[in-house]
């Protein structure tokens, strides 16, 4: 559980395209798969698209401070590209330092009233949010496809994947549980009680732009914490569409916002702040020591294939495959590199299977 005045929660991601790993390898049959008239069919579906989720509601272009959807003060904007086609999906505000101290004040002040909230009242409100994410998986899928690229069924199994954080949390909601402790005077008694301690800051990347969200925010609103998501500039559509839901579910204004745009600046608020008591992330971690926050941190992973002697190879290639190429290599349990034993003869190996990247050909993901 999240227990902190405001914690700051941010997983590291590198936005890439894998194929320019092995763009030495890549046959010229696959490399031209996308074609013009592909690109103007994709095109045109990404409107269609565009225009489908603006008229289902999910599809917003502003900010979320205290229930209320806002632009930057200076009005400025940055585009948010469909990574396939390279065109604008939409515009959304490029808020910075001042927005993000109206979120820090909006999410302070709902604390007050969400904290005093009994654990089955916050839990009630998290389930519907639940239900909610599940009934729209469709929409908020298509989302996560335009801004972030990855394949349409991949997408919706991120938001099944990503709604499961808050269904776990909203019953554990009712299970933040203290504890007795023996005490060595007989006259005295000794407890833990667990409570809220104020405001949460989320900072997530591009990469699983739900399910990075969800479970930071889940536990928070469960212990009765409120927060202030940052997402990535890249993919912040999503967040806006859950952050929709979120009010419908009935979380009240102030206990989730959202806020994008200059990350430095939006860093810097967030650290300078007096409730700050909690971070992610050791790049954070110099400018939190001057108000002395909490660090959870969450560095990413070294995970490197090993294949041993007695492995079924075909078992092996096509694990490596997925282990390595899954969402164009961006997550957290990427292959980084593949061990092989050396007892290991290529004979052994089915000629059905790919070898190399020759078999990852670049393809549109809707």
């Amino acid at each position: 559980m999240t227990l902190g005045r405001i914690a700051l929660a941010r997983i590291p991601a590198t936005r890439g395209t894998i194929h320019r790993l092995f763009s030495a390898t890549l046959s010229s049959s696959s490399t031209n798969r996308t074609s013009p008239p592909l690109s103007r069919h994709m095109s045109m579906k990404s409107d269609n698209l565009v225009s489908k989720l603006t008229s289902s509601g999910l599809l917003k272009t502003q900010g979320l401070i205290n229930g209320k959807w806002v632009d930057a003060h200076d009005g400025d904007t940055i585009k948010v590209l469909n990574p396939a086609t390279g065109e604008v999906v939409a515009n959304v505000p490029c808020m910075g330092q001042s927005e993000t101290n109206d979120a820090i004040s909006s999410a302070y002040a709902a604390f007050r009233s969400w904290s005093k909230l009994t654990a089955s009242e916050r839990s009630q409100r998290l389930r519907k949010w639940y239900d909610l994410l599940i009934s729209h998986k469709e929409e908020i899928g298509q989302l996560i496809t335009l801004e972030q690229g990855k394949p349409l069924k991949e997408a919706m199994g991120e938001v099944i994947y990503g709604a499961s954080f808050i269904e776990f949390y909203a019953e554990e909601a009712k299970r933040v549980y203290g504890d007795i402790i023996p005490s060595t005077l007989g006259d005295r008694r000794l407890f833990v009680l667990k409570q809220p301690v104020g405001v949460v800051g989320a900072i997530t990347p591009w990469n699983f732009p739900l399910a990075m969200i969800t479970r930071k925010v889940g536990p928070a609103l469960a212990c009765g914490c409120t927060v202030i998501v940052k997402p990535s500039e890249l993919t912040p559509l999503t967040a806006l569409a859950a952050a929709e839901l979120a009010l419908q579910a009935g979380i009240p204004p102030g206990v989730l916002n959202v806020v994008m745009g200059k990350a430095s600046d939006i860093g810097d608020a967030l650290l300078a702040s007096p409730e700050d008591q909690q971070l992610w992330e050791k790049k954070l971690m110099a400018g939190a020591a001057g108000t002395v926050k909490r660090l959870s941190l969450e560095l990413g992973g070294n995970a490197p294939c090993i294949v041993f002697d007695d492995a079924d190879l075909d078992v092996a290639v096509k694990g490596s495959l997925a282990a390595k190429f899954r969402n164009s290599g961006q997550t957290c349990v990427c292959a980084n590199r593949i061990i092989v034993q050396e007892g290991i003869q290529l004979q052994n190996y089915s000629p059905d299977l790919p070898l190399n990247s020759n078999s990852i050909c670049n393809m549109q993901p809707l």
